[in-house]
């Protein structure tokens, strides 16, 4: 079964209700946007995480490498996630000077997959794991809009080698089935796709995406 992670949190109250739901990751944006936080806003929304599994995530995009770890160091972030077509030099920084995980982000725009697919090849190994997300004029993340996920599945299947794959960009309750079975993503990461307005989570929405991602990993099962 794909994990879950749900981002763009900017209330405690929605991180209880992650945690409620089993959620595997929760994550703040650090990387500007209409759900930026600072660090202490985001030390609030993770301290409703305390005694639970889930793990913290925050979403970078810009920062120098010493901008991120002290952010990270004052977040107690588990998962480091890089936007905005970080440079090699920033990945393999953090990758030596971070203790946690490290996801990079690929953006997938359906002119251009190849580039994409030859993108997610170079980041293999030097990451934890690829975010795939939609990219709209050259920015990815929180565009609240689906890639082409018929014509990059794939091209997928024959270049991920094991490398784990975060699948994001306008996922919601309605079409992450969809998404799951075309993709068999490791993680499904959604934002705007449970909410009534940016950073604000509708908890019916957050309950209806966790139980359509365990309709469709039961239906990739059968």
């Amino acid at each position: 079964m794909p994990e879950v992670k749900f981002c763009g949190l900017t209330r405690a109250h929605d991180a209880a209700v992650a945690a409620s739901l089993h959620a595997n990751y929760a994550g703040v944006v650090f990387a500007g946007g209409p759900r930026l936080v600072d660090a202490r806003v985001a030390r609030e929304v993770f301290g409703a995480l305390d005694g639970t599994p889930v793990q913290r995530v925050g979403v970078f995009a810009g920062q120098t490498p010493d901008e991120i770890l002290r952010l990270a160091d004052e977040t107690v972030l588990h998962v480091i996630q890089l936007h905005g077509g970080a440079t090699l030099e920033v990945v393999l920084t953090l990758r030596e000077r971070f203790a946690g995980t490290l996801w990079a982000a690929v953006g997938i725009d359906g002119a251009v997959i190849p580039a994409a697919l030859s993108e997610l090849v170079e980041l293999s190994g030097r990451v934890d794991a690829v975010v795939l997300d939609t990219a709209v004029r050259g920015r990815s993340g929180g565009t609240g809009l689906t890639f082409d996920w018929e014509t990059l599945a794939p091209g997928l299947r024959r270049v991920r080698r094991g490398v784990r794959i975060v699948v994001a960009g306008g996922l919601r309750p309605s079409n992450v089935v969809r998404a799951v079975l075309l993709l068999a993503p490791d993680v499904v990461d959604v934002s705007s796709g449970v909410e009534t307005a940016p950073g604000i989570k509708d908890p019916g929405l957050m309950r209806a995406f966790a139980a359509a991602v365990a309709a469709g990993a039961r239906s990739r099962e059968e």
